[in-house]
């Protein structure tokens, strides 16, 4: 179920964050609202797609590559735990 977050001032002045392209933060954000509460959530480039970016032209490499991107800067950390990422 989405959740209901706030986004402080201080994200958009974060370095890690500023190091992302636009997509990515905008990603970043919209994770978020679909993440546990432990903040956790399937990687699976499809339902981000459909959850996140639904009427935009974008495809999952994309989404992938973004994801990568955050982790790459430390804002997301990819795991897999029984099979599932």
């Amino acid at each position: 179920m989405a959740r209901i977050r706030s986004i402080k001032p201080e994200f958009w002045t974060s370095e890690q964050v500023m190091e992302c392209s636009m997509g990515a933060r905008l990603l970043f954000i919209g994770l978020w609202n679909f993440a546990d509460d432990l903040g956790r959530i399937g990687l699976s480039a499809k339902s981000i797609k459909a959850q996140i970016f639904p009427s935009d032209d974008i495809n999952s490499d994309t989404i992938l590559g973004m994801i990568q991107e955050l982790s790459n800067n430390g804002l997301l950390l990819l795991y897999t735990v029984n099979e599932k990422h």
